[in-house]
């Protein structure tokens, strides 16, 4: 008796246990509790290019879409990344805190404050279409990038218009210079200017590399570009003229802090002077690398180094940001 009585509970245990599973999944909601995974604020694979500042709120875009930000010049710091997780190549924010991030592929995103980002893409080539710079000048915002992109939205970042010149070279940046006037350095020594609003554009050729930046202070300009040339005015950019050469390194990036020059790029390399057309110094502070540094930003506190690593530069020292990664 005992025997066939296992025997039956034996056939019955596998349908049982169907049985079972069947009700927990019809009948029974699972619930999760999930645990929070804490992102690093700094990768490895993490490569930066542009960056923004308004008052003591700082923000430095980068590849695969990262975007960190800061509200306190760069004592706390927030890591987010934006949708499509594209390549961030420069960001510019307006006098109201308007954010306009640009990126491969024509693309654009924007936001102002908090408020969750709108994104658009620009009509650019299909064979090269990278937006490289944007800037917030004369109450618009400008960017320009590949095969001559060069595009002007409204101050709310709306309405974008094509304002291109018909080249078929690349637009590094685009800044602001003397009463208004509109900047755009370019390959093949190129440098381009506008004093009407981007209506028109006149063109100059400064060599045979691609410049890269420029800065004017007064109507003192500084353009630097690849294999180390720079190219100074002193007349509000009506004329230029070459700077005894300092480097042979690729330069990405000039600014003015407090009355000295600085300048930036490959392979670590970062200059200064109190006199652009004089001696530039190379200066190593203790902590800068070897790697890239794509742009520096002109602040209050000292000037924001970008690029393969992130700081603030001032008088004589580094000080790498975020602080809890780089120490």
């Amino acid at each position: 008796m005992l025997n066939r009585l296992l025997s039956w509970v034996a056939r019955l245990a596998p349908w049982m246990v169907i049985g079972s599973l069947a009700y927990a999944a019809v009948f029974i909601k699972p619930s999760v509790n999930p645990v929070p995974l804490d992102q690093p604020l700094l990768e490895r694979r993490d490569a930066f290019f542009d960056g923004a500042v308004l008052g003591e709120r700082v923000w430095i875009v980068g590849q695969n879409g990262a975007l960190l930000s800061s509200l306190d010049a760069g004592a706390n710091w927030v890591r987010e990344e934006l949708p499509a997780r594209g390549n961030l190549q420069s960001i510019a924010v307006s006098d109201q805190g308007r954010q306009v991030v640009v990126g491969n592929q024509g693309r654009l995103w924007t936001r102002l404050g908090a408020e969750p980002w709108q994104s658009q893409d620009l009509l650019v080539s299909d064979l090269a279409g990278k937006l490289l710079s944007v800037s917030f000048i004369n109450g618009h915002f400008w960017t320009v990038g590949e095969m001559g992109a060069l595009f002007r939205g409204d101050a709310d970042a709306a309405h974008w218009e094509p304002m291109g010149t018909g080249d078929d070279v690349t637009f590094n940046s685009i800044r602001a210079g003397v009463e208004g006037d509109l900047w755009i350095t370019a390959e093949f020594g190129r440098l381009l200017r506008s004093r009407d609003n981007g209506v028109t554009w006149t063109t100059q050729e400064l060599g045979s590399e691609s410049l890269r930046s420029l800065v004017f202070a007064g109507h003192t300009g500084l353009a630097v570009g690849n294999q180390g040339q720079a190219f100074l005015s002193t007349d509000g950019g009506d004329s230029w003229q070459a700077v005894k050469p300092f480097t042979r390194e690729h330069l990405f990036d000039v600014a003015v802090h407090r009355g000295e020059w600085l300048t930036t790029g490959d392979r670590g390399a970062l200059f200064r002077t109190q006199t652009p057309s004089g001696t530039w110094q190379a200066w190593t502070p203790d902590g800068l690398d070897k790697s890239y540094h794509s742009r520096l930003l002109d602040t209050a506190d000292g000037v924001v180094l970008i690029g393969h690593q992130l700081g603030l530069l001032r008088q004589d020292d580094l000080q790498l940001w975020p602080r809890e990664q780089q120490q």
